[in-house]
């Protein structure tokens, strides 16, 4: 209801892709050094998503329609979100 919403608003914060080049290690587990790494996991998990392959996947993951040839290109602007401190 309204009240729960109203109550609940600012409750949790998207972390945000500001210097997330210089914010590794990566994922909630740490597991992953690069942003490299954190972007061919969706797209492997995308991928398994959409075939059937991941059990419970959240439904946006099927919508995860990164593919190879977008690695660099997309690495390259999430890196670019770096500050520059000098």
């Amino acid at each position: 209801d309204d009240q729960v919403l109203s109550a609940s608003l600012g409750m949790s914060k998207t972390p945000s892709v500001r210097d997330l080049g210089q914010s590794n290690p990566y994922l909630h587990t740490g597991e992953a050094d690069a942003i490299e790494d954190v972007v061919r996991l969706y797209i492997k998990y995308g991928n398994m998503a959409r075939a059937g392959l991941v059990r419970n996947p959240d439904p946006l993951l099927r919508e995860v329609l990164i593919s190879g040839r977008d690695l660099e290109g997309l690495t390259a602007f999430l890196k670019a979100l770096n500050e520059d401190y000098d």
